[in-house]
């Protein structure tokens, strides 16, 4: 008697379960097709090199050290969610961010980045192609990755949190006055 009331009693809880599994994916799927959720676009509008050098390493590699401003476009595509970024901060690079940003449906704002990026390991032929570009007229070509942790606001009832990864190669003239020439995202 008791081994049927066990049963019966995880079978009971074994269909809420399934129902509960059911239930969850056709609110996610309702959810994808009324808001048609949009991952943030990032662009970068300007950007300087204030200075930059390579210390040499004992194997023949060089460790970066550079200052870099960076102005970035970034805009929200969705029509009825407004998202929230914040910046995530990596191992070799000081970032002065602002504070989070909360951006609404269609909106678009400029963030100013001030990057201080110290002790990056670059291979031989990275370190040779960055004193060509500095000693010459350039252009010296950095590679960004940048991580934010983006928050969608579907209205009050629900928040979908999830990771961004932007890359950016900027071709910018040598420091001091290192000025943009062309950027791709």
């Amino acid at each position: 008697m008791k081994r049927q009331a066990m049963v019966c009693c995880s079978m009971l809880c074994c269909i809420h379960f399934c129902f509960l599994v059911i239930a969850l994916s056709l609110a996610i799927v309702v959810v994808a097709l009324v808001y048609h959720p949009i991952s943030p676009r990032q662009r970068v509008t300007s950007a300087t090199l204030n200075a930059g050098h390579i210390d040499k390493r004992d194997n023949g590699a060089g460790a970066l050290n550079a200052n870099l401003t960076v102005v970035a476009a970034i805009c929200n595509p969705n029509t009825k969610i407004t998202i929230m970024l914040r910046y995530y901060d990596q191992r070799h690079t000081q970032a002065v961010w602002p504070s989070p940003l909360q951006e609404a449906p269609r909106g678009s704002v400029l963030w100013v980045v001030d990057l201080v990026v110290s002790n990056v390991t670059m291979a031989l032929e990275d370190v040779v192609a960055w004193q060509n570009a500095t000693k010459g007229r350039g252009p010296v070509v950095l590679r960004l990755a940048v991580w934010f942790h983006a928050q969608l606001d579907i209205g009050l009832w629900f928040r979908c949190r999830y990771w961004v990864k932007q890359k950016c190669t900027l071709w910018l003239n040598p420091p001091p006055r290192g000025a943009l020439r062309r950027s791709q995202c």
